[in-house]
C-alpha cells in the first residue's frame, strides 16, 4: 500500500475509534435523557431506537431494573478492531431484566426478546436477564443475506420461555456463562448453518426439578438442540456445560421422549469436554453425529445415558444411575477408562448396529448386565476391563411416578464404585 494512502488509512481507522460512543440507559432514564452518562441516561422508551443506531466500538451500558415489554431488533454491524457491546451494569439492585408475559399454559405465543438480524455482526451481548419470553434470543435464517459473524453471548440468563436461544446462520459464535431455565421446549438449539460454534460453562435445566412444571412441558424437550433444519452446523464444541430434567412424563406414547444434548446426523464435527446430562427423560446424549468425542463427561439418571448411532470415541467419562449406559445402533465405538455404575446394562448394541463398542480399561460396577446384543451384528467387547458387584438381575412391577434425582451431583470424584489404577473415570 503507498505511504500516502496507509497514512489515510489509519487517520480514518483513528478517527472512527475516537468516535466510538459509551451510551447509558436505565428503566426511567435521568436528568437530561441524552444518554451520555448515569445522570443523564436514556429511558427504556428510547433503547429500541438506540441499539439500531449503534456503530462500531460503541459500547451500550444498561443499568439494573424491569424493562417490561421491551423487544430489540439487533441489526448492526461492528468490526474485529472495534466491536459493538451492550452490557449489563448492577448499579445496586442486581443485572437489568427484560420482562413479558409468556405462560406454559400457553407456550407458542409470546414475544421475542431479542432478535439478531441478518447483518449483525461483531457484537458482544452480557450481563442482561430474560423473562417471561417465548424465545429469548433468536437468530433467522440469512441465507440471502449478508451473513452473520462474530457474536458473542456472556452471562445471558434466561427464564420462563419457550426457547431461551434459537439461532440459525451464526458463524464464529460463543455463547459462555448462559443459563437457560424453566423453558418448554427447548434450551439451546442450533437450527442450521452454525459453523464454529463453542458453548462454554452453559446450563440447560428444564424444570429445576420441579415436577409439577414437568406436567406442562412440550414434546421432546431437550437442552441443547444441534438441529438438522438445512444447511449444516459444522465444529461445535460443548465445554463445561449441563443438561438436566428435560423430562415430560405425560407424554402419551410408548416411547418417551426427552434429551440432554442432542446431536442430529448433518452435524460435521462435535466434541463434548466435562459435559453433564443429569434426569432426563430419554438420553442424556442423543448422538447421530459421524466421529462425536466425549471426553471427560458424567452422564446420570437417564433412561439411556449416552445414544450414538454412527461412530465414536469415548475417554474417561462416567454413566452412572440409570437404564442403559451406552447404546449404539452403529458403531464402531471406542471407549476407554471409563465408568459404568448402577445401570440395568452397562453398553448394548441394536439392531441396525454392524460394529462393536469395544471397552478398554473400564470399570462396571452394580450393574445387573454387562452388556447386551439384540442382533446378529454388533456385540460389546471387553478389553483389560473389570466387572465387579454384578447385581442381581429383577424385573421391578412398578414404574415410578417421576425419576428421582440421583445421589450424586456430578462434581469431583464419584461415592462409587472404588477406584481401581488405572481403570475407570477420574474426575478432571
Amino acid at each position: 500500500m503507498p505511504r500516502t494512502l496507509l497514512a489515510l488509512y489509519l487517520i480514518f481507522s483513528f478517527c472512527s475509534l475516537s468516535l466510538a460512543a459509551d451510551i447509558y440507559v436505565t428503566p426511567d432514564g435521568a436528568g437530561e435523557k441524552d444518554g451520555t452518562s448515569w445522570d443523564s441516561a436514556t429511558d427504556a422508551n428510547a433503547l429500541s431506537k438506540v441499539v439500531g443506531n449503534l456503530k462500531p466500538g460503541d459500547t451500550l451500558h444498561l443499568g439494573s431494573g424491569n424493562y417490561a415489554g421491551v423487544t430489540l431488533q439487533l441489526n448492526v454491524r461492528g468490526t474485529a478492531d472495534a466491536p459493538i457491546t451492550i452490557q449489563g451494569v448492577d448499579r445496586g439492585s442486581g443485572l437489568p431484566k427484560l420482562t413479558h408475559t409468556w405462560t406454559i399454559e400457553n407456550p407458542g405465543k409470546g414475544a421475542t426478546a431479542i432478535q439478531f438480524g441478518d447483518k449483525a455482526s461483531y457484537i458482544t451481548l452480557q450481563n442482561v436477564r430474560l423473562d417471561g419470553y417465548r424465545t429469548g434470543i433468536f437468530a433467522d435464517d440469512t441465507s440471502d443475506g449478508e451473513g452473520r459473524t462474530h457474536l458473542s453471548l456472556h452471562d445471558v440468563d434466561v427464564q420462563h420461555c419457550r426457547y431461551g436461544f434459537y439461532l440459525n446462520d451464526c458463524d464464529d459464535l460463543l455463547i459462555q456463562d448462559c443459563d437457560l431455565v424453566r423453558y418448554s421446549k427447548h434450551g439451546f438449539r442450533l437450527e442450521q448453518g452454525c459453523d464454529r460454534v463453542t458453548f462454554r460453562h452453559c446450563l440447560a435445566d428444564c424444570s429445576e426439578g420441579d415436577t409439577e412444571w414437568e406436567k406442562h412441558t412440550e414434546l421432546l424437550p431437550f437442552g441443547f438442540n444441534v438441529n438438522s433444519g438445512g444447511r449444516p452446523n459444522s465444529q461445535i464444541v460443548f465445554e463445561d456445560c449441563t443438561a438436566k430434567n428435560n423430562m415430560m412424563p405425560l407424554q402419551k406414547n410408548r416411547y418417551k421422549n426427552g434429551d440432554g444434548f442432542v446431536v442430529e446426523g448433518n452435524t460435521q464435527g462435535t466434541t463434548f469436554v466435562r459435559c453433564r446430562a443429569i434426569r432426563n427423560q430419554d438420553a442424556g446424549y442423543d448422538l447421530k453425529v459421524e466421529d462425536v468425542q466425549l471426553k471427560d463427561c458424567v452422564v446420570l439418571a437417564n433412561g439411556r445415558q449416552v445414544r450414538i448411532w454412527t461412530t465414536a470415541t469415548i475417554e474417561n467419562c462416567y454413566f452412572g444411575y440409570g437404564g442403559t449406559g451406552i447404546w449404539c445402533n452403529g458403531g464402531p465405538i471406542t471407549v476407554k477408562r471409563c465408568t459404568f455404575y448402577d445401570l440395568s446394562v452397562a453398553a448394548m448394541t441394536d439392531d441396525r448396529a454392524k460394529h462393536k463398542i469395544t471397552l478398554t480399561s473400564c470399570l462396571i460396577a452394580n450393574c445387573q448386565s454387562t452388556k447386551r446384543q439384540t442382533a446378529s451384528g454388533g456385540g460389546v467387547s471387553l478389553e483389560e476391563t473389570d466387572v465387579i458387584d454384578p447385581k442381581e438381575k429383577t424385573k421391578s412391577t412398578e414404574k415410578p411416578a417421576t425419576r428421582p434425582i440421583p445421589p450424586w451431583d456430578a462434581v469431583g470424584q464419584p461415592p462409587a464404585p472404588k477406584a481401581v489404577p488405572g481403570k475407570g473415570y477420574v474426575a478432571s
